[in-house]
């Protein structure tokens, strides 16, 4: 090759990294990183709680200001169009792009069934590239939604090169969805000018991707060099492997797991951790920290270790502690079951109280809502140090809710920091739903947030094959209560639980305690050997029962706070929930 041919080659792949370069400084993630890093370098902690809309604003640079007012959502359009923002007449500042953009309020409203009020803007767009800008600085959580009409009557619009990608494009009409992570929430009213429309629906939470004002936040319990809180978990067989976890803040850069047999006078064996940076960008005063995972193999069956964790570079260590594995053959065991924690310090003491009473425990289910605001470090935070008195002899083995998964945005932040199996279904994210086996009984942790189909054709799978004598399966939003209903579900997995004979399930999210009569196919079942079991339960404080007993309640004992008790021995299961003062409110039992 010769060298001007060379220089030319040089100088094209500078240019194509310089032009990639500035595209991926074009993205409203880069430009708000860049924004909150500029303010934490130069505002006090009480100032970034105190920034208000007008200083966002005017923190901005002009080019900040042009990709946060173009590229947070766009499409092309074939054919001229007048594209219509429906806007939240709720949120108390109007998105500072609509009026600069061109965009003219009208007086077409919009309603959905919460009696939620969106006022109509429009703009006329030439056919081409359509750019639209963020939600606001406010996290006003029912975002924008979008449809697009034709200017000229009878014409055919067609839309491409979304962004974000994923996008669905429905029709604008009475009964239509709005949000994808709230898909009962339709439409009431619709104009009639806009009948008829391509209608793009978003998440309620893409407000985050720009939010600063009222959003920087603290954690009660920042990361030190002290490994806390220390929390167990399963990835694989529970009887020979264990998971430990802790965090720390990231001047820890090492980890290590040592333990032994306990009461033994060998050496520690180690296990290296693994780690992961996670940054909550607003939690202003703790960033950035380290979450440590060791994962401790080729242990014995039935034998308690101790154990502690933490970093040889820095010498700082955890307190000693234990934990027991799993039996090798299936005998009598127990477990804790609770729902909808939601970050409360109570449910960690009804939980440890709990304990206290029912010492046998081997391990503890939650069947989702963990915390609040799933996007939040310091609801973990304080979830899992609320827990830590269980869970670091206890593991804990998590389903997910609509808490955890915030607003149509993912679970990220729980799939970082809970170590679960990866043996789930395809499609859907590892670790989100997967099946673990502990004595005689096989649990089946299903994702109420994920698609539900892959699930469904995993789940059939699994219990085609299952040789357990008690199946179980957890998840989040319950199949019968005086609330909400699911139908979608209950016929995607309700089928299964009556086909393969799962003989419990266990649900949250109605702030209530509640069993079924065994059930199948929706209807009472002539016995437990014909039916499923269903049990929805909550433990942090609660309202009143939500109404009357209903017909297929054996027990609905209401609002409460509640931790329970499940023992398996043999072909026998029996339940019990307990409120604080260890008073049982409900029980039952099941026998093969």
């Amino acid at each position: 090759m010769n060298i001007r041919k060379s220089k030319t080659l040089v100088a094209l792949f500078c240019l194509f990294v310089l032009t990639v370069s500035a595209r991926a400084q074009e993205t409203v993630d880069a430009v708000m990183d860049a924004v909150v890093t500029r303010l934490y370098d130069t505002k006090s902690i009480d100032e970034l709680y105190a920034l208000d809309e007008a200083q966002a604003e005017a923190f901005l640079t002009p080019e900040e200001r042009r990709v946060l007012a173009t590229r947070h959502w766009s499409f092309d359009v074939d054919v001229p169009v007048v594209v219509s923002v429906m806007h939240n007449i709720e949120q108390k500042v109007t998105p500072f792009w609509l009026k600069e953009a061109g965009f003219a309020k009208t007086d077409l409203i919009v309603k959905n069934m919460e009696g939620w009020t969106y006022e109509v803007w429009q703009k006329a767009f030439p056919a081409g590239r359509v750019e639209l800008g963020i939600n606001g600085f406010d996290n006003f959580r029912p975002h924008y939604f979008v449809c697009v009409g034709p200017q000229q009557a009878g014409a055919k619009v067609t839309l491409s090169d979304f962004h974000p990608e994923d996008q669905d494009v429905l029709v604008m009409k009475v009964g239509a969805m709005t949000y994808r992570d709230w898909t009962e929430l339709v439409l009431t009213d619709v104009p009639e000018s806009l009948l008829g429309q391509q209608l793009l629906p978003t998440i309620r939470g893409r407000g985050r991707e720009a939010a600063i004002v009222g959003a920087f936040r603290k954690t009660p319990f920042p990361s030190t060099e002290s490994p806390a809180p220390v929390y167990l978990t399963w990835s694989d067989d529970t009887r020979t492997t264990q998971n430990i976890q802790w965090r720390t803040n990231t001047a820890v850069t090492d980890g290590i797991a040592r333990y032994r047999v306990k009461g033994s006078d060998a050496a520690y064996a180690e296990a290296k951790a693994s780690s992961l940076k996670m940054d909550d960008s607003m939690l202003a005063n703790d960033r950035t920290c380290h979450w440590f995972t060791a994962v401790l193999r080729d242990l014995t069956p039935g034998t308690t270790y101790e154990y502690l964790v933490g970093s040889p570079s820095r010498d700082v260590w955890s307190k000693p502690t234990e934990f027991t594995t799993a039996p090798q053959e299936p005998g009598k065991f127990s477990f804790l079951y609770c729902s909808d924690t939601h970050s409360h310090e109570d449910w960690g003491v009804l939980m440890k109280n709990t304990l206290d009473r029912n010492p046998g425990a081997n391990f503890c289910v939650i069947s989702g809502d963990l915390v609040g605001t799933g996007l939040e470090r310091e609801d973990w935070d304080e979830m899992l140090t609320y827990g830590e008195p269980v869970f670091r002899t206890r593991p804990v083995m998590p389903a997910i809710g609509n808490h955890d998964a915030q607003l149509g945005l993912g679970a990220g932040m729980y799939l970082d920091i809970f170590g679960l199996p990866e043996n789930g279904p395809k499609g859907i994210k590892p670790e989100a739903a997967y099946t673990f086996r502990y004595g005689n009984a096989q649990f089946f942790m299903l994702d109420v947030m994920s698609e539900t189909e892959p699930q469904a054709v995993w789940l059939r799978e699994q219990l085609a094959k299952s040789d357990a004598v008690w199946k179980i399966a957890i998840f989040h939003f319950p199949f019968y209560s005086n609330d909400e209903a699911y139908p979608g579900l209950e016929k995607a997995w309700g089928s299964l639980f009556d086909e393969f004979h799962v003989d419990l399930v266990l649900t949250g999210h109605v702030h209530e305690h509640m069993r079924t009569y065994p059930m199948r196919a929706g209807k009472r079942a002539a016995s437990t050997a014909e039916g499923t079991v269903y049990v929805t339960s909550v433990s942090i404080p609660s309202g009143p029962a939500r109404g009357d007993k209903p017909e297929w309640a054996e027990a609905y004992v209401g609002g409460g706070a509640f931790c329970n008790v499940i023992e398996v021995d043999g072909k026998r299961l029996t339940f019990r929930a307990f409120s604080n003062d260890g008073t049982v409110k409900d029980e039952f039992a099941l026998s093969k």
